[in-house]
């Protein structure tokens, strides 16, 4: 025992006879003085004994906690000469994690300076201020150019002596580092050579080739395939080409990050090919997977993803994300009838082998997603099988004077259910279509998707990452106008001469108007024609624009919104408004619209708090900024000129800061 041990052994009896007499002290104190004297001494010598009594208890835990560390570093000869013996790195730290004995290997590591007493992050190792508790921690730490799992274990001793309480306890950490650098290598070098499988199609081929001349077909054709064999060059790939408009390239994993680099700058280098009246663009799906079946799916369904989000763009798919590239371009329209033939045949027969027939929209219903609905309606009562609309049974002010018609009128009675309704109907030989929505996470009701035997999507949205999966038919488009279009069409097909009545054309007319911005954004041959075939059916324009009307207080709430929004960058528009209206989502898409009416305003961002704890936001653009990928960085999506998100649990200066960092993240701006 060292001299410092004695001197506090023998300082303790001291102190112990010290407290004895005091105590007799106070005794004979008592005997002599009378009164408020006996009080003073006896009051006096109480607490002098209880400060004495206080220090001797913090002495002796002090004590220990120092012999408890001298034993835990004072180890016997042999067992330091074991522990310095080992391979790794191993040492001993304090509860303020400073180094109080470490090993031959630790102290080689750290180039034979003298480490102890200083603390982990003095010494280079980056550990943060995380401590184990019963479990262990493990870390992967950079140290001296070489990997290591750091591994950091609780150490917690006691005296015997005493109760096992909390003030009774001591902790030391161990710290041992294992060099995992070859095993990091040769994992790295593992994954580098894995195979990555890239499926390319050529959008829309046949139309851009007919639109050339014959001289210049061959020209386009050869530049396309020489783009695409330099790219595989560059990636250290093996091209084939699957058919005339679609190609495969496997290359080794690690060429992925030259994709990563430029941004798969293929995308812009195709468009810039010479391609007649149509511009050239391909999809692109890349599926990353340890087994080449897997990554061959991946890709196949990367570039499915790719071609419903609208083509031009790119779709890397691993099996726990997807990340998405390009999408800069509008969508072409198609202008042949096709595939919306085979659809409405398809539809019909799924129709017909069902014993009843749902038809949903998405939540926060507009006049796109029940005008739509009402066409599907007529078509499926035309073929004499039961069908209902599901719908909430709250008012929506985006369609309150269509919904009032529905009502109201004899001929719909019982048409409209809400959901509880709707899951007496579900059943193995329920057929669900869902309409202008893609993804179960905005449906009116999502739930009901996995209640039903089979389910029909007809979308005009770009398809997001979680949009609905396993559908029966899956009818997306993402240059069509609107969903009211799409079923327009299809009412062509599966019906010979659909007796459309006025109140169903109009809800149809309104959902293209609607979408369309009055035929002035995203329209098309297809979007004229079928606006033409609704007028022949009795479609009102006047009866329509009744539908669009806004009272004096929505008139106001748009005007406030655009008056308080603010210029960011000089070219984006963000406004935020807290709003009791009962249609404050679609004034904040209105005041969206109108943000892109001023001068140098390429994109514009509405972000509303509602009155039930929720942030809607409404992004609108002219095709220069992709508002959609935008919104698909808050978890929203929609179209690359109109989308929207909404966020919960975040206030309207938290979910700004959310919208700018997502801008940041899309444009770079």
């Amino acid at each position: 025992m060292n001299d410092k041990n004695m001197t506090g052994n023998r300082r303790f009896p001291i102190l112990i006879i010290i407290i004895n007499v005091l105590l007799v002290l106070g005794i004979l104190a008592g005997m002599i003085f009378e009164g408020l004297m006996a009080a003073i001494i006896g009051t006096l010598i109480v607490l002098s004994s209880a400060a004495i009594s206080v220090y001797l208890i913090r002495s002796s835990s002090l004590k220990f906690r120092d012999r408890v560390l001298d034993q835990a570093v004072g180890l016997s000869t042999e067992y330091q000469q074991y522990m310095s013996q080992w391979e790794y790195p191993f040492a001993l730290l304090s509860s303020n994690m400073r180094v109080i004995w470490f090993n031959e290997a630790f102290r080689r590591l750290m180039k034979y300076q003298d480490v102890k007493g200083k603390s982990i992050e003095e010494l280079g190792i980056e550990w943060g201020t995380d401590k184990p508790d019963w479990d262990p921690i493990s870390k992967q730490i950079h140290l001296e150019e070489l990997d290591y799992r750091a591994i950091m274990t609780r150490i917690r001793l006691r005296d015997e002596a005493e109760n096992p309480t909390e003030g009774s306890y001591t902790q030391v950490f161990s710290l041992s580092l294992q060099d995992i650098t070859r095993e990091l290598t040769l994992e790295r070098e593992n994954r580098d050579q894995q195979s990555v499988v890239s499926l390319i199609y050529v959008d829309n081929y046949d139309q851009i080739l007919n639109s050339m001349d014959e001289n210049l077909r061959p020209l386009l054709e050869a530049n396309i395939y020489r783009s695409l064999s330099d790219l595989s060059a560059s990636l250290s790939g093996i091209m084939t080409r699957l058919e005339r408009d679609r190609f495969q390239i496997i290359f080794p994993r690690k060429s992925l990050d030259i994709l990563y680099e430029d941004h798969f700058h293929i995308l812009e280098q195709v468009k810039e090919l010479g391609s007649g009246r149509y511009q050239t663009t391909i999809s692109m799906g890349v599926g990353v997977d340890p087994s080449i079946d897997k990554a061959r799916r991946y890709a196949r369904m990367g570039v499915d993803l790719a071609l419903g989000r609208g083509g031009d763009q790119a779709v890397v798919k691993t099996k726990d994300e997807q990340k998405f590239f390009g999408g800069m371009s509008t969508s072409v329209e198609n202008t042949t009838r096709v595939r919306a033939r085979l659809t409405a045949y398809a539809l019909k027969e799924l129709i017909e082998a069902s014993d009843h027939v749902l038809i949903m929209g998405h939540a926060n219903p507009d006049l796109d997603a029940f005008g739509s609905a009402l066409g599907m309606y007529r078509a499926v009562y035309e073929m004499k099988k039961p069908v209902n609309i599901v719908m909430s049974a709250e008012k929506h002010a985006a369609v309150d004077y269509l919904y009032r018609q529905v009502s109201e009128n004899r001929q719909y009675q019982g048409l409209l259910i809400d959901r509880e309704e709707a899951q007496r109907y579900c059943g193995p030989n329920t057929l669900l279509i869902l309409v202008d929505v893609n993804r179960a996470v905005i449906a009116q009701y999502g739930d009901l998707l996995t209640q039903v035997g089979s389910l029909a999507v007809i979308d005009h949205h770009r398809a997001a990452a979680d949009a609905v999966s396993g559908a029966a038919i899956s009818y997306v488009e993402p240059f069509a106008s609107s969903a009211s279009e799409m079923v327009t069409e299809l009412l062509q097909y599966m019906i010979e001469n659909p007796q459309l009545s006025s109140l169903e054309a109009d809800g149809l007319f309104a959902g293209i108007a609607l979408d369309t911005k009055n035929f002035t954004v995203k329209t098309g041959v297809r979007t004229f024609e079928a606006a033409a075939y609704l007028r022949r059916k009795g479609a009102d324009s006047v009866r329509v624009r009744k539908m669009f009307k806004n009272d004096m207080g929505d008139y106001k709430a748009k005007a406030e919104v655009v008056a308080g929004a603010e210029v960011w960058k000089d070219e984006i528009a963000i406004a935020t408004w807290s709003s009791q209206l009962p249609n404050a989502s679609t004034v904040a898409a209105q005041a969206a619209d109108e943000l892109l009416d001023i001068h140098g305003i390429l994109a514009s961002f509405v972000i509303t708090e509602m009155d039930h704890q929720q942030i809607n936001i409404s992004a609108r653009s002219l095709g220069e900024v992709n508002v959609q990928l935008i919104m698909e960085e808050l978890g929203g999506g929609g179209h690359l000129s109109m989308a929207g998100a909404q966020l919960k649990g975040v206030s309207l200066e938290e979910a700004k800061e959310m919208v700018l960092k997502a801008i940041h993240t899309v444009t770079g701006k």
